[in-house]
């Protein structure tokens, strides 16, 4: 099929963003979503098979035709080898890659790896069936829906550092029908944001938290206090963002959206989790599939990262010593559990053990090791996990 080759000049409000949102569509072919991670100064090689329609708002990009000159050189084989070969983005009969020097090559391919290893690849599947992965859900308050009478006791453990987050997070928890009581986690004091938890969910309960052990160590005070105690299931979600590493905004947001939509996005996703640990009383935790790290398919450096001396003391305090062979957790540390599941964990009062001077790692402190036990502790005190994809289809492991 005969090529054309254009310039592609993201414009202000996308390099704003830190990502360009591209339709493409292909004769024969369902549109595809293309998430394209930008910065400042970038500018983009784009190849189109004749039948191809690119479509963006004017504000986000201009798109050009390639002079003779640009478009041989970049055919040449030599300019897509290694420097490019992680930021290559291929859409059917449509190439995109990065124009510029060594250093905006490596910037880019940067950004594209980041979202792969956040299982959001920006010419994936998902980018096109959820376009609120990008954009967000359209907000709205909580409104009064009618609740469920007689169903399980559920708790909401919500930490939220990045209070900005509370609408994102008060629109899904509003579609719930199953009535839940929320234990809402800040690191400072927010009367306002208070009175709109409130009013949103009465018998909201709010506790300010130092800000050490980032979500998992408020998690840990209320499970030790004995906060679940009388509830059957725990929601444990809190406001990601991921913003270490030199990583885009978009990412964390969408890493964020991905496991809400997994886990909270709808009444219907809500109640059908519901069932499977109604359906098993052997299901201790449920996660998001896609977030599911597991040493069958890594080595066990990747799964520990420098965590690993952490992580196997804990687990020996447990009882169970690590396997490499048979471990995994749920990455992002969002999870529905049954307290009960967390008992092991919770006898150990490992609160009292964290170093607010870590509080700022990005590996080797004590929450980073306990994200990983969660799915162990469960099955210290005889349960099962079990994964959810953003359909709530389930495989037991």
């Amino acid at each position: 099929m005969r090529q054309s080759t254009y310039i592609l000049h993201p414009g202000d409000s996308a390099k704003a963003r830190g990502y360009l949102q591209i339709q493409i569509e292909e004769a024969g072919l369902q549109p595809r979503t293309c998430l394209l991670p930008v910065d400042r100064g970038f500018s983009f090689f784009v190849t189109t098979g004749r039948e191809v329609k690119l479509t963006f708002t004017q504000d986000q990009a201009v798109l050009k035709p390639a002079g003779w000159a640009t478009a041989a050189l970049a055919r040449l084989p030599w300019y897509l080898k290694k420097p490019l070969r992680h930021g290559v983005l291929n859409f059917g009969n449509v190439t995109i890659f990065p124009a510029g020097g060594k250093q905006q090559y490596k910037t880019y391919c940067r950004h594209v790896i980041h979202a792969r290893n956040f299982r959001i690849p920006p010419d994936g599947q998902i980018m096109r069936d959820h376009p609120e992965l990008i954009t967000g859900w359209p907000l709205a308050p909580a409104v009064e829906t009618p609740k469920v009478v007689g169903g399980p006791r559920i708790a909401v453990a919500l930490h939220l550092y990045y209070t900005d987050l509370w609408p994102e997070i008060e629109t899904l928890l509003g579609r719930w029908q199953l009535p839940f009581t929320l234990f809402l986690t800040l690191t400072q004091e927010d009367q306002e944001l208070a009175r709109r938890v409130n009013a949103a969910f009465p018998g909201s309960i709010i506790r300010i938290v130092e800000n050490s052990g980032r979500d998992v160590r408020p998690f840990l005070l209320l499970l030790e206090d004995g906060a679940f105690n009388g509830f059957d299931f725990v929601c444990k979600i809190h406001g990601k963002k991921s913003l270490g590493h030199g990583r885009l905004p978009i990412f964390g947001d969408i890493f964020r959206r991905a496991t809400f939509l997994d886990l909270i996005a709808t009444n219907e996703k809500v109640q059908s989790i519901i069932n499977i640990f109604q359906r098993d009383p052997q299901i201790g935790i449920v996660g998001p599939g896609r977030y599911r790290i597991a040493s069958t398919h890594l080595e066990p450096r990747d799964v520990f990262g420098n965590n690993r001396a952490a992580v196997e003391a804990i687990a020996t305090r447990m009882g169970r010593p690590i396997q490499d062979g048979d471990f995994d957790f749920f990455a992002g540390t969002m999870f529905w559990v049954r307290p009960a599941a967390l008992a092991p964990l919770k006898d150990l009062g490992l609160s009292a053990e964290f170093d607010p001077a870590q509080s700022g790692y990005l590996d080797g402190a004590v929450e980073h090791a306990l994200e990983r036990l969660f799915t162990h502790t469960a099955r210290v005190a005889g349960f099962r996990a079990q994964q959810v994809s953003d359909e709530n289809h389930y495989d037991q492991a």
